[in-house]
């Protein structure tokens, strides 16, 4: 989380940050980070993307803001000591990040903490442990920072407080490494992993903003052949869909008519009217020129109901 930090307060280490696999991203190694995929983190370190800007993100905000309350509270709770945390850790081979606090625990003796938040809806999903991308990250600062144990501490839907306690584990700390070891290697040979077709079309049109005039001849590439093939059969299902829920909105919207709920076995139909705007001018200085206002419409929407 630190990490988030440090971008969002403009400290100047995103030198740091582009020359490390940060440990926050260590799971794209493995395949298991659900925001980020291996291509993308090696094109962004290669310098061919940019890598986000987390500015103005509601949720990494108060993440940030939340986090040394919630260490604060971890400490009260489960006897902690806060120890002299350094601003980032390295193997210096590129592999590090900024870990979020050093720790002494009576029981234990010295380890790390990773911070999180969740909603409650999303860790009602995890089961009994954190998703993979978090251990990974909390391993991966348990090498860096030479500690025997590692928590993460995630706060649930802003009120509950939940432990997750692991040990360190020199064989995933050394497969760590030695996939780290290998992504650089990549780097400097210029051998990008293969794409992800379902997860990198942000960063392939990233990599490719504009044409350069060129026809080019694909009509023996079978690959190329099936996915157009594709992409028409899921634009056909895409038009199908949306006139299928079109039709579907119009017969239950007849079936309202002026009413703006109605209830069905397991979902609620929901319709509500948002005013119109009428059109208004704006300031003394510039009397005369019109503001478009905006008819009232009204949103659909259907909610099932959990069981």
């Amino acid at each position: 989380m630190n990490a988030v930090t440090n971008i969002m307060a403009g400290d100047g280490d995103d030198a740091f940050r582009a020359s490390v696999v940060g440990a926050s991203e260590v799971a794209a190694l493995f395949g298991q980070h659900p925001w980020l995929t291996e291509f993308e983190l090696w094109h962004r370190k290669a310098g061919n993307v940019a890598t986000p800007d987390f500015t103005g993100n509601e949720r990494a905000e108060w993440g940030v803001r939340l986090e040394p309350v919630i260490i604060e509270g971890a400490c009260d709770r489960f006897g902690y000591q806060k120890m002299e945390t350094p601003k980032r850790l390295t193997n210096e081979a590129g592999l590090g990040g900024h870990p979020d606090q050093m720790v002494m625990c009576p029981q234990r003796g010295r380890g790390i903490l990773e911070v999180k938040t969740a909603d409650w809806i999303v860790a009602k999903g995890w089961g009994d442990e954190p998703p993979l991308n978090y251990l990974l990250q909390v391993m991966s600062y348990m090498g860096l920072a030479g500690c025997d144990w590692g928590d993460v501490i995630v706060l649930v839907g802003g009120n509950e407080l939940r432990r997750f306690q692991y040990q360190f584990r020199p064989v995933i700390w050394a497969d760590i490494e030695a996939r780290v070891a290998a992504f650089w290697r990549s780097i400097a040979a210029g051998d990008p992993p293969a794409a992800d077709y379902t997860r990198d079309l942000p960063t392939i049109s990233a990599l490719y903003p504009e044409d350069n005039g060129d026809l080019i001849d694909l009509r023996t590439d079978n690959l190329a052949v099936d996915a157009a093939d594709r992409w028409l059969t899921g634009k056909a299902l895409e038009k199908q869909g949306k006139a299928q829920a079109d039709a579907a909105q119009a017969e239950l919207l007849d079936k309202l008519g002026t009413a703006g709920v109605a209830l069905l076995d397991g979902m609620t139909v929901k319709c509500p009217t948002t005013k119109a705007q009428p059109d208004r001018e704006i300031t003394a200085d510039d009397i005369g020129t019109i503001i478009k206002g905006r008819k009232s419409y009204r949103r659909f929407s259907i909610v099932e109901k959990r069981g």
